[in-house]
């Protein structure tokens, strides 16, 4: 029997529309210029570090463990630029960094999502579990306050406080010892094959692929909306 739910955060609940993202990363690189008095050029090269940054996060590895935390991505961007901040400059630049996205948020991936975690909060709890990128989990939090969201989990797991990223197994587990169910009485749904579908395979979690049209479903199971979640977890678990 099923008794926990975990989802994916980053385009599975909420999403970055447009050019949302490389606005916020722009943002970020011109505090970073202004602060460090860098040299305009340099915003090229900071901007670079980002989009290699979004490489790191889709495709988590030992070799690219530093990408975890947003003061060790800052570390070494500055190991890239050849400058090193003082204490009152690394923090004001990492106050920035990490909370660009209070100021230009995200958005929901479907509009009535309220409705449909309150529906399926009547079934099953309710887990997060996310890697957090440049937005660590305490802001992250702020930000599903904010949609309304926050209220619907049981439990919340963000890879900067655990120090562990999908798809490594622990995550996964960790969510549940916190939820107080076995592996195999939790289905997880995610957007991404590799860091969701095959995590939560590699846990002994049961996977669930969110997978909105006008995308192709990759693996079986899977759901077109998360208004699928509740009816296709009965119909194969139960």
């Amino acid at each position: 029997m099923i008794k926990l739910i975990s989802l994916d955060l980053w385009d599975t609940l909420i999403t970055d529309p447009g050019s949302l993202e490389e606005e916020r990363d722009l943002e970020r690189a011109k505090f970073i210029k202004n602060v460090l008095n860098l040299k305009e050029s340099d915003i090229d090269t900071i901007m670079k570090f980002f989009r290699d940054l979004v490489h790191s996060f889709k495709n988590p590895s030992k070799e690219n463990e530093w990408a975890i935390m947003p003061e060790t991505q800052l570390n070494k961007l500055f190991d890239i630029l050849h400058v090193r901040p003082n204490r009152a400059q690394f923090e004001e630049i990492l106050k920035v960094y990490e909370e660009e996205a209070l100021r230009k948020p995200p958005a929901l991936t479907e509009e009535d999502l309220p409705q449909t975690l309150a529906e399926l909060k009547k079934h099953f709890k309710l887990a997060l579990i996310s890697n957090t990128g440049r937005v660590p989990g305490r802001v992250l939090q702020k930000i599903l306050k904010d949609m309304g969201l926050l209220c619907f989990f049981d439990v919340l797991t963000f890879s900067d406080e655990i120090r562990r990223r999908k798809p490594d197994p622990e995550i996964f587990l960790v969510t549940c010892e916190r939820a107080c169910v076995k592996p195999d009485e939790a289905v997880h749904v995610g957007d991404s094959v590799n860091i969701d579908f095959i995590g939560a395979e590699n846990a002994n979690i049961r996977p669930l692929l969110y997978s909105p049209p006008p995308k192709e479903p990759k693996r079986t199971p899977f759901i077109r909306s998360l208004k699928e979640i509740k009816e296709v977890v009965k119909k194969l678990y139960d």
